[in-house]
């Protein structure tokens, strides 16, 4: 059964399932619009899809227990893969230079011989040429009955293989411990408030920080069309009740604190102030610009009537900016309308013997912040790096062996030549007739 096993997780046919798999699915997710809340795929999807889209969890399809599942089978195989693989590159890597075996003129997968009448040490400065000029310096070794002549290079070439399946490890370490104890999620703060709670995404609750983070600033600057050209949020981290950091949070421009990455991801108008309403009086035509402030009353001058602000909306009833104006007289019931700056007539509105117009208010702004927690990224940087260095040690670089023995036959000396590349054996094949026809030519 352990061998079985064994086999199945050391298949080559399993890794490529798994890649495709994965890939697949991925397509899948990228397809179903992740982290939504659940009353928004329930409106989508009938009730059928939706109960098999739950289950498996393709809301948040990253996160769930099958796609979690297969990245710990694909880590598995790697794993055995690599372990079947490890002895054979330590013997190729650690084999000793001056160690000869008659049985690799043999066995080894480019193997020449030919005749030569010429005399000993020619031949063996020739052959010493020869092997010099396509691998390296050779070492030579003499017995009773032929004359050995051995060179490498690249050897190490052969971890590239390795470094590569750790590098797949380490990312899929990463990304798994991201999955498991990351999260992400946003922040909603106002200009002038502070916040220490993370609403994560999907709906899946919130997450306390250990430290506050104050909107000291938003700014956003325009287009004439009216698009936004640029929205950046002045941010202090409040730690242990000690500001510790000040920044700016721009689009693609983060704040990093304690592993955690504060993004700008939206903004909205939460409010106004100092807000300039003026009231002309209907009877004299005298204007007077009243500056309320929200549920605090002011006086209307020539009047025992008083005007208060109840509530502010960014775009009432697709007008614009509009306050809700109150007007309160002794005995009388409360009048309540609508104020805007839009020159329309339900704009101007004559309450009490006076017309309301709002001229102007500062804009009170929110910030969206995205926040994400992923312990996984040194290890995917890690993991970067290595399958670099696999790649590199994989491409660039190529283990060549050669072998040549000298020995007399009869009348002549019969050399023996083999030789193994790790890649390009063609080219190599090809570069070794060359260099065997200009030895015999000489």
């Amino acid at each position: 059964m352990i061998k079985k096993i064994h086999k199945l997780f050391a298949s080559v046919k399993l890794t490529i399932f798994l890649f495709l798999f994965l890939a697949a699915t991925s397509i899948l997710g990228t397809i179903i619009q992740q982290g939504m809340p659940v009353e928004r795929y329930r409106a989508l999807y009938s009730p059928g899809v939706f109960s098999a889209i739950q289950f498996f969890n393709i809301f948040d399809m990253y996160h769930s227990w099958w796609f979690t599942t297969l990245l710990t089978l694909l880590a598995i195989n790697i794993i055995v893969c690599t372990y079947n693989q490890v002895p054979r590159i330590i013997r190729l890597i650690s084999s000793k230079k001056r160690e000869f075996d008659d049985s690799v003129f043999r066995s080894s997968q480019i193997r020449k011989t030919f005749q030569s009448e010429k005399q000993l040490p020619d031949i063996e400065r020739q052959s010493e040429t020869l092997i010099q000029s396509l691998i390296g310096t050779p070492v030579k070794t003499v017995t009773d009955t032929a004359t050995y002549l051995l060179a490498e290079k690249g050897r190490y070439s052969r971890l590239g293989m390795i470094f590569v399946h750790i590098s797949i490890l380490l990312i899929l370490a990463g990304g798994l411990t991201g999955t498991i104890w990351g999260f992400g999620g946003q922040m909603i703060i106002v200009e002038g408030e502070k916040s220490d709670t993370v609403r994560l995404f999907g709906g899946k609750g919130s997450e306390k920080l250990r430290f506050d983070i104050r909107c000291d600033d938003f700014t956003v600057e325009f287009y004439e069309m009216g698009m936004p050209k640029e929205y950046k949020t002045d941010v202090t981290v409040i730690d242990d009740g000690k500001e510790v950091l000040s920044g700016t949070i721009r689009v693609n421009h983060p704040l990093i604190y304690k592993g955690l990455k504060f993004c700008q991801a939206t903004y909205g108008i939460a409010g106004a102030n100092e807000f300039l309403i003026s009231a002309q009086n209907s009877k004299t035509g005298e204007t007077t610009v009243l500056q309320p402030e929200i549920m605090k009353k002011v006086p209307l001058p020539g009047s025992n009537t008083s005007f208060a602000i109840a509530r502010f909306e960014a775009n009432h009833d697709g007008m614009g900016p509009a306050v809700l104006g109150v007007l309160l007289e002794p005995g009388k019931k409360h009048d309540i309308f609508w104020i805007s700056q839009r020159d329309v007539a339900i704009d101007r509105q004559q309450k009490g013997g006076f017309t309301f117009r709002l001229e102007s208010f500062e804009r009170l702004y929110y910030t969206g912040i995205q926040v994400s927690n992923d312990p996984g990224v040194p290890l995917v940087w890690v993991g970067f790096f290595t399958i670099m260095i696999g790649f590199i040690l994989s491409l660039f670089f190529v283990h060549k062996r050669m072998w040549m023995r000298i020995s007399c036959s009869q009348d002549t000396y019969e050399v023996s030549i083999a030789a193994s590349v790790s890649k390009n054996r063609k080219l190599f094949e090809e570069k070794l007739e060359e260099e065997i026809r200009k030895l015999r030519s000489e």
